[in-house]
C-alpha cells in the first residue's frame, strides 16, 4: 500500500527547497549588485582623487594650494574609510554563500524530485522515506539563513514569480513587456 503521509511531507520539502533556491539565488544578485555599485563607486573616485591631485587650484579656482591639498587629505581619508567598510561589510563573501546555498537547494529540489517518482511508483514505507529525508538533507540546516526580517518579502517575491511562471505559460505569444503589464494589472484588478 502507496504510503500519503510519507509522500505529503516530501512534496512539501520539495516545495520549500524549491522556495529556499529561489530567496538564496535573490539575496545573492541583490548583494552581488551591492558589491558592484561599491567598486563601481571606489574606482571612479579614486581616479578622480588621483585627477585632483595633480589639478592646478590657485589656477582654476579662488582655492589656496592648502586649502586644496586639505580636501584631498580629507577625500582621500573618506575612500580609505569607506574601503575599510566595504571590507567589512563583505557584500561579495555574502553573495557567494547564498549562491552556493541556492545551488544546494536546486541540487536537493532535483534530487527529492526523482525520489518522490520512484517512491510513487514502487510501495515504500514511511519509515523509510522519512529515513531518507532526514539522512540526506539535514546538512542544509547548515546552509546560510534568509533574514528572519527579509523572509517574508522574498517569499512574496517567490510566490509572484511562480504566478508570473504560470501567467507565462498560458500567453507563450505575447511580448513579454506586454505579458508584465497584463500580469500586473490581472493582479492589481483582483484587489
Amino acid at each position: 500500500m502507496e504510503s500519503r503521509f510519507a509522500l505529503d511531507f516530501a512534496y512539501q520539502k520539495k516545495r520549500i527547497f524549491d522556495q529556499m533556491a529561489s530567496m538564496h539565488f535573490r539575496l545573492s544578485d541583490r548583494y552581488r549588485f551591492y558589491t558592484r555599485a561599491e567598486d563601481t563607486f571606489e574606482i571612479i573616485s579614486s581616479v578622480l582623487l588621483c585627477g585632483l591631485t595633480f589639478f592646478d587650484y590657485e589656477k582654476y579656482t579662488e582655492l589656496s594650494a592648502s586649502a586644496s591639498t586639505a580636501y584631498v587629505g580629507v577625500i582621500s581619508i573618506l575612500i580609505f574609510a569607506f574601503t575599510l567598510i566595504k571590507q567589512k561589510l563583505s557584500f561579495s563573501q555574502l553573495s557567494e554563500k547564498h549562491n552556493i546555498a541556492g545551488k544546494m537547494y536546486s541540487q536537493a529540489k532535483l534530487d527529492i524530485t526523482s525520489k518522490i517518482y520512484e517512491w510513487s511508483i514502487n510501495c515504500v514505507s514511511d519509515k523509510y522515506i522519512l529515513d531518507y529525508i532526514n539522512e540526506h538533507y539535514n546538512s542544509l540546516n547548515e546552509l546560510p539563513q534568509i533574514p528572519e526580517k527579509q523572509f517574508n518579502k522574498l517569499k512574496h517575491w517567490h510566490q509572484s514569480k511562480i504566478e508570473m511562471s504560470k501567467f507565462l505559460d498560458e500567453h507563450k505569444n505575447d511580448f513579454w513587456l506586454f505579458c508584465k503589464i497584463k500580469f500586473w494589472f490581472r493582479n492589481f484588478r483582483r484587489k
